[in-house]
């Protein structure tokens, strides 16, 4: 990194550095009185903040040097892969700095413990009386605000000015005012399923050997499902379900219904549906009612073609899709993207369907990508699982059927709002 481009990461420490969330412990463990189950009510229904919290319960506590050093030995535990990314972090002239809405003895004592130090830490301080008893100070809380006993935020804002990127890593709600104004998030936990409901940019990631990988990747290769993310089709596939079904006697399903019932592929979907024996005779119905529409009533989802255009040339591009093979090129040549990717590949093109990986593997053996540096864009769970199977990473769109947080649940990489996102989300972060 040079002087001119100059990077901040932010990270969270409980249920971030420390894979255990240690500060609910530290204060049940030291408490002397029940009155504090009072106080932490309030706060899990959003009567009041956590300074608020830790006003009340320090007074209720008490604890030694020697039972905090017991307590960080028994319930705090640094992720193995903290100290190669803090050196990954020197090597590229990262900056690094600890935000925490925990206690700095704890944080002290585990760094202590690690041989990790020089960090700049924003947190509570905890201060140990000789009598035992405990007082818990705030300095870095908003006096405005008031809510968190550390504003992650204000000290995002504090060093702003400073650099031209600032990256969050956390896990939780403290974590949730600075993920707003962040560069970019890289999520573990609720914080990711947060920033995926609310549209902020964030990388869902398990842990610190993840990081540098993911700030510097350059994606190689992208694949893309067809129906839902590069396609407006739904209206047409559930016509030719319906004439089908209103053919064979059965009830009709709304739009809705076949969208999120039809990922899987055409004759796997009817034998689960039909009655036995009946599948050949729906595939028939189906396919010689879609022969007549499928052209006519599909179309490009916004941004679908600009973001093939941007991304021609530069990675190498295919569609999967449990959408016939034949349809799908059909569709590509008549619709114009076609010139745009390397490969179709859809059912009935001699390999298993989604979510089996057969697909995704054919099409990273032709291209020889990496399959850490491949990519899946879909806007299913389905796509995410065969992407799972694949051991490829998965980019969700959110689309009228499935929300945001349905697909973050489901544990993507990345959960982009439309499609028209993905050219600047395969750029390398650093």
């Amino acid at each position: 990194m040079n002087s001119s481009n100059r990077v901040l990461i932010l990270c969270d420490f409980d249920g971030t550095v420390s894979t255990k969330d240690t500060v609910n412990r530290l204060i049940r463990d030291h408490i002397i009185s029940t009155e504090w189950r009072y106080h932490v009510k309030r706060y899990l229904i959003g009567e009041i903040g956590s300074k608020a919290v830790y006003e009340a319960v320090a007074p209720l506590m008490r604890m030694s040097p020697a039972s905090m050093a017991r307590f960080v030995e028994n319930h705090a535990a640094l992720d193995p892969a903290f100290p190669a990314f803090l050196q990954w972090a020197q090597a590229n002239r990262i900056d690094v700095k600890i935000v925490s809405d925990g206690f700095d003895l704890t944080i002290d004592k585990l760094f202590a413990n690690h041989g990790i130090s020089g960090l700049e830490v924003f947190v509570n301080r905890l201060v140990l009386r000789e009598s035992g008893r405990v007082e818990i100070h705030s300095p870095y809380a908003d006096p405005e605000c008031g809510t968190c006993g550390t504003c992650k935020l204000g000290v995002l804002r504090r060093f702003r000015s400073q650099y031209d990127k600032i990256i969050l890593i956390g896990d939780g709600e403290s974590d949730r005012h600075a993920a707003r104004e962040a560069d970019l998030v890289l999520g573990l936990k609720d914080l990711f399923v947060y920033c995926a409901r609310e549209g902020i940019p964030c990388l869902r990631v398990e842990g610190f050997s993840e990081v540098p990988w993911l700030l510097t990747r350059k994606v190689e290769a992208v694949t893309f499902d067809l129906d839902g993310t590069l396609l407006d089709s739904v209206e047409c596939i559930a016509d030719a379900f319906n004439h089908m079904f209103r053919t064979l006697g059965y009830p009709l399903m709304t739009k809705e219904q076949v969208a999120r019932k039809t990922n899987y592929a055409l004759i796997p979907f009817l034998n689960a549906h039909l009655k036995p024996g009946e599948g050949p005779q729906g595939v028939k119905i189906f396919r010689d009612y879609y022969d007549t529409v499928f052209l006519k009533k599909s179309a490009m989802m916004p941004g679908a073609i600009e973001t093939l255009a941007a991304l021609n040339g530069t990675v190498r591009a295919a569609i999967v899709t449990n959408k016939r093979g034949f349809y799908a090129r059909k569709l590509a040549e008549h619709l114009g993207f076609d010139r745009m990717v390397e490969m179709i590949i859809g059912a009935e093109d001699g390999f298993k369907p989604k979510p089996a990986a057969d697909m995704f593997e054919e099409f990273i053996r032709s291209v020889g990508a990496a399959k850490s540096n491949t990519i899946y864009v879909g806007d299913t769970p389905l796509d995410i699982e065969a992407a799972r199977n694949a051991g490829i990473d998965a980019f969700a769109v959110t689309g009228p059927v499935f929300s945001a947080e349905e697909l973050a649940m489901h544990r993507p990489r990345r959960v982009l709002r439309n499609i028209a996102e993905l050219p600047d989300a395969l750029e390398p972060v650093i």
